[in-house]
């Protein structure tokens, strides 16, 4: 099938890699792009990272049932979820989703203003389900690294917003759920399929306003 397989996913260098210089890792192909910046022997950055999956889920002939994107996408079920009728209207957006925003080509474009339900409105409980939804994209780092970019996302989170498009079961083409704060940029939408027609598959990116690409790097 063209376009898919396990030929076609490249690495790549940005600069040397060392342990006392700045370098960075590019990994991808389709429906994945991985990228970290590593300064004097530490990720300094560990976005834009990209991942989608049609199906979304699917079992080996040896019975094994994988599901990539579960994680994440219980995660925002069980924000999304824990949303009172009124927080929800709050957290709605009026425009409708066919892909996230900042997607490839997209570097640097976030929305200049912050929409959506702002986290310093919800509960205690809430506010533990918005770090638990955003944690499986950070946990694609070294554990050090995601720890150290939790606990900033931790005390940026009153300055954090949730909002969403669409319905909030994440089963339909055009269900949209983002979170956006200070620094923590996370975008999951539902798009008809392409291969699997009868089914909707996923598109998910994280990113960080001043950390992707480890900073190096500024856009307009």
């Amino acid at each position: 099938m063209g376009g898919y397989g396990s030929g076609v996913y490249f690495l790549a260098f940005l600069g040397t890699p060392s342990a006392d210089g700045t370098w960075q890792l590019h990994f991808g192909g389709h429906h994945l792009a991985v990228n970290e910046t590593y300064k004097k022997g530490k990720v300094a950055g560990a976005s834009p990272f990209f991942i989608g999956v049609e199906p979304s889920t699917w079992t080996d002939d040896d019975g094994t049932t994988y599901s990539p994107l579960e994680k994440q996408r219980n995660g925002l079920l069980a924000l999304t979820g824990s949303l009172s009728t009124e927080q929800l209207a709050t957290a709605k957006l009026s425009q409708s989703f066919s892909d996230v925003l900042l997607g490839p080509g997209q570097d640097g474009q976030f929305p200049e203003t912050k929409e959506g339900i702002k986290v310093s409105s919800l509960s205690p409980q809430q506010k533990q389900l918005v770090l638990k939804a955003i944690h499986p994209w950070i946990a694609n780092v070294d554990d050090a690294t995601a720890k150290k970019l939790m606990k900033t996302y931790e005390h940026e989170l009153n300055e954090t917003y949730v909002a969403y498009s669409g319905g909030t079961g994440l089963d339909t083409q055009g269900d949209y759920v983002r979170i956006d704060g200070p620094g923590v940029w996370v975008e999951f939408v539902c798009q008809n399929g392409v291969v699997y027609r009868d089914q909707i598959h996923y598109h998910s990116v994280y990113r960080d306003h001043t950390r992707d690409y480890g900073s190096e790097f500024t856009f307009s």
